[in-house]
């Protein structure tokens, strides 16, 4: 019995130390400081396909389209994997079919919203694609 409760003691620690480990050194930092960058939004079917240049201080995607979400239409959904973009331009994707694809300068992004740190003079596309 003392050999599984060390087992299990042993096991929440290593992923208290692999989780600290990847926050330390590899999530992404977030730039600080005033920054401009561009944000496109295409959902093909609506016939929509948007450009917006916003200034900024937040260091964060998410933390742009929070500040900005009345202007594009935007809506999010919490999960414990992070918040997901769950409408915009007041189009709502249905979860089961479609989906907000991001890309970062021309690349898929390999991260959510929340995760992906605002460069100056980046540009964020925000495509809907089918599943």
């Amino acid at each position: 019995m003392n050999k599984k409760i060390g087992l299990i003691i042993l096991v929440v620690l290593l992923a208290a130390a692999g989780l600290g480990i990847y926050n330390y050194y590899l999530a992404p930092e977030g730039v600080e400081g005033a920054k401009i960058v561009s944000l496109e939004i295409v959902i093909e079917d609506e016939g929509i396909d948007e450009d917006f240049e916003f200034n900024t201080d937040a260091e964060f995607l998410l933390g742009l389209l929070e500040e900005e979400a009345e202007t594009l239409g935007a809506g999010f959904e919490s999960f414990d994997f992070g918040t997901m973009v769950v409408e915009l331009m007041d189009y709502e994707a249905d979860g089961n079919q479609e989906y907000f694809h991001l890309m970062v300068n021309g690349e898929d992004a390999e991260r959510g919203p929340g995760e992906v740190p605002l460069e100056d003079e980046s540009n964020y596309r925000f495509e809907l694609r089918g599943y």
